[in-house]
């Protein structure tokens, strides 16, 4: 069973007083579209608005509020007040238990998770459970990176209907501007680029 999904985070990092600072990756939102149809998008509550930076603020975070809070739709919102006008999310341990009941796999099956650039996504999905070692029975400790395929795909086109010998960007291009290559609309909500990973593999399966 396909899993295709994507993660809006927070990276950073949190110095202690003592010691050394520390990385961190806090969860915003998260948006999983399975082959069979179904969705599943939650936004996390744990997160902490003043951590992020002023792009994830303005392209990512009040992008996912838009249509819920009508005070933003007046255009006077103060980024640096905003973070008080944001409604309560789901605690990540709801969030993780609301997973479990997601992701299923047909006996027999196995379970495939695709991304896009997804390596801090993945490790941030993974974290959610524990350690590594803490995921749930069935579940693989890797997922597939569709900017990957798309490479090997670009990688793979002969020169044939290039002029001259094209290069690497030629070929990306040449995928980019067919006809049957997935346009992406809301980029940074969750959701919507959880869909969009899931036209881009059947693109790159049928082209």
């Amino acid at each position: 069973m396909n899993y295709y999904f994507d993660c809006e985070f927070i990276e950073g990092f949190h110095k202690p007083l003592f010691g050394k600072r520390r990385h961190h990756i806090d969860l915003i939102s998260i948006g999983i579209v399975c082959e069979d149809g179904r969705r599943y998008y939650a936004i996390s509550k744990e997160y902490n608005f003043n951590d992020a930076s002023d792009w994830v603020k303005e392209n990512v975070i009040i992008q996912i509020y838009r249509e819920q809070l009508t005070v933003f739709k007046q255009q006077f919102m103060d980024i640096k007040t905003f973070h008080k006008y944001i409604p309560d999310g789901k605690t990540n341990e709801q969030i993780v238990g609301e997973l479990y009941q997601f992701i299923s796999c047909p006996k027999g099956h196995t379970v495939d998770f695709y991304g896009y650039y997804s390596d801090y996504d993945w490790v941030l999905f993974c974290s959610l459970f524990g350690t590594m070692m803490d995921l749930p029975k069935g579940f693989p400790m890797y997922c597939k990176d569709l900017k990957q395929m798309l490479d090997d795909k670009a990688e793979s086109l002969t020169n044939e209907g290039f002029v001259g010998i094209p290069s690497f960007e030629n070929k990306i291009n040449f995928l980019k501007a067919a006809v049957n290559y997935p346009k992406q609309n809301n980029e940074h909500n969750a959701l919507a680029d959880a869909e969009w990973n899931m036209q881009l593999h059947k693109f790159l399966k049928t082209f």
